[in-house]
């Protein structure tokens, strides 16, 4: 997968500025003040390990046009610099001279392309010139060309018919935090680089708060998943290599670099997701934990000594299984990947990672933080797309193991795949249709509190959501008032706000997909108590809402009492005695998991 090609254009970036030299004085007067990271002027910087990024970029032009460029700069070889920026190419000595800028705007001069208006500037901040370009023009005996027409890197990068194609960062030098936005035009993590691919299917992400656009993404082609197979097959050799120690370090550093930043990446997760801040922190810090505990058992993935008769003994080893495939789910993106990577790469695996294309970004943020921990390149990769591209990758035949969280319909269609290609090993974490009883025996407020918890956590988009609420009759009136005020009282709002409690929905479709459910059981003959309305937040009105819902009156007949709704809509079932609620709790094709509130001292349950 080559980034390079004839025509690009290279941005290197610099974290720190030093005052003493020409290229920081350069940097100094750039017009894009905005970021902790100024454009250099020269390449030099990255030779010196100053820069902390690199940028390729392309220009969208003809093949002709670009040949005509590339053969204008390299007739350039060899000329000095334009020191004094003249705009007539000519420097202090009258011969033909270009500075960096300038001898790209010259290529491209007759080539269509828009560039910036640039006026030199020799001052700072404040106004005032700075020193060193007094003196620098004052030896050179020439006035000061400020507001001559010219360029600057920083003028430059701003053109708008730039094409960012991909970013490499330094794994060693500068933090990756604060994250730029343009950080979303490169999702695709492959060999240690970040790539924008040109063609495959257009995925277009919107932020489930208020349906802007926040990112767009081509899906990986089967010939990329490809080379991004073959980059992972060759970089997990010397991974598994790797002293244990080592390993274990380099995923604790992920867990330190997550705690610490932990804010900024929640919030990414809640733009991606939609789920209250509240939450999306909860879920970044449970990854710190999870980084944390796999460093942690890195020194125990050893084998056995068996002692045998007659002074034989027989010994166990472990080995990595190679390159694992994941493919994650977008209601806990980075959790699910985090799950999925920490134990993978413990092990000595190296890992092509797939998130769900609803929820691309945090999966690539742990990209990022892993190169930036010390993970060799080409151990762990992002891919991004849809169904093709995860049916590339859990076919291909270099892929030792695959994991997949979704639902039950593509989790058979994988386990299908994955016994078609080679009989390779495969875990599931799939849908559920769960079930919480409640006793007759219980405080209502705690039942209640219970049972919001198991259905309106995260707008109940949870496998483990325990939907089919059963209540004992003689206090399911009881429990309905309570719920119902308490529920009315929750704050549906823009996630980013610390004191929403119900966000937004991931997608537009998921959104109409549980309303359709909750109208669908109030025509089957289901009692809307309350919720299951669309929501207009104040400066987010067109945001994926739904209120928290409670149907009262379900029958075993009805659809939801069946199906997987994987939203907030709690179902208040009566029971009238406990092999009742036993029967209809084990009545699923996806008991995924169970709750029971009670008061009794033995509990007379149990669940199949």
């Amino acid at each position: 997968m080559s980034l390079l090609s004839a025509g690009d254009i290279l941005f290197f970036h610099r974290q720190s500025l030093q005052n003493d030299d020409f290229s920081s004085a350069v940097s100094r007067v750039a017009i894009a003040n905005r970021s902790n990271q100024s454009i250099t002027h020269t390449e030099e910087a990255i030779f010196e390990s100053e820069a902390c990024l690199v940028e390729i970029t392309s220009l969208p032009l003809s093949a002709s046009a670009i040949q005509k460029a590339v053969q204008f700069a390299e007739s350039c070889i060899g000329s000095p610099y334009n020191d004094i920026f003249a705009p007539d190419c000519r420097n202090s000595q009258g011969k033909i001279s270009y500075y960096c800028s300038q001898l790209i705007t010259e290529s491209y001069k007759d080539c269509g392309v828009e560039f910036p208006d640039h006026r030199l500037n020799f001052k700072d901040k404040k106004g005032d010139f700075i020193p060193f370009w007094e003196d620098y023009f004052s030896r050179l005996k020439r006035p000061l060309p400020q507001g001559d027409s010219g360029s600057h890197p920083s003028t430059l990068r701003m053109t708008a018919q730039l094409q960012l194609k991909s970013t490499i960062r330094s794994a060693i030098k500068g933090n990756i935090f604060p994250l730029k936005d343009s950080f979303l035009e490169t999702l695709h993590f492959i060999g240690g680089q970040t790539l924008k691919l040109e063609k495959g299917q257009k995925f277009e992400v919107l932020k489930p708060r208020n349906a802007k656009l926040l990112c767009s993404f081509y899906a990986a082609t089967s010939d990329e998943i490809a080379t991004a197979i073959e980059i992972a097959k060759k970089a997990q050799i010397s991974w598994q290599n790797e002293t244990l120690v080592k390993r274990g370090s380099i995923l604790q550093k992920a867990a330190e670099i997550i705690k610490e930043n932990y804010k900024e990446i929640a919030e990414w997760e809640c733009r991606d997701n939609g789920k209250p801040i509240c939450e999306a922190e909860a879920d970044v810090l449970s990854c710190v934990d999870t980084f944390q505990y796999y460093a942690g058992t890195c020194h125990t993935l050893l084998g056995q000594h068996i002692p045998l008769e007659n002074n034989r003994y027989a010994y166990t080893k472990r080995v990595p299984l190679g390159v694992v495939g994941c493919i994650g789910a977008w209601n806990y993106p980075l959790q699910t990947c985090s799950w999925k990577t920490a134990p993978a790469l413990a092990c000595g695996n190296s890992v092509v990672y797939k998130p769900s294309p609803l929820c691309p970004v945090t999966a690539h943020i742990l990209a990022l933080i892993l190169r930036q921990s010390g993970l060799p390149d080409g151990v762990f990769n992002v891919v991004q797309g849809g169904a093709e591209t995860g049916k590339a990758l859990v076919e291909h035949k270099d892929v030792a193991k695959v994991s997949f969280t979704g639902s039950l319909q593509t989790g058979k269609a994988i386990m299908q795949s994955c016994a078609a290609s080679c009989v390779k090993p495969i875990t599931l974490e799939l849908g559920g249709k769960s079930a919480l009883i409640v006793s007759d025996d219980v405080d209502i407020e705690e039942a209640v509190a219970c049972i919001m918890a198991a259905n309106y956590y995260s707008q109940g988009q949870v496998c483990t959501n325990a939907s089919k609420v059963l209540v004992h009759r003689s206090i399911i009136d009881k429990v309905e008032d309570v719920l119902r005020k308490k529920t009315l009282n929750m704050k549906i709002g823009d996630p980013l706000d610390v004191t929403t409690k119900v966000g937004a929905h991931v997608s537009a479709e998921h959104r109409d997909k549980v309303q359709q459910y909750v109208r669908g059981a109030v025509k089957e003959g289901a009692r809307l108590v309350c919720g299951g309305e669309r929501v207009n937040v104040p400066e987010c009105e067109n945001g994926f809402y739904l209120s928290p819902c409670i149907l009262a009156q379900v029958t075993e007949a009805m659809t939801v009492y069946r199906e997987e709704i994987f939203g907030a809509v709690a179902l208040l079932i009566p029971y009238d005695t406990e092999n009742d609620a036993i029967r209809m709790a084990n009545d699923t094709d996806a008991p995924l998991a169970s709750g029971v509130v009670c008061r009794s001292e033995i509990l007379h349950v149990f669940f199949s």
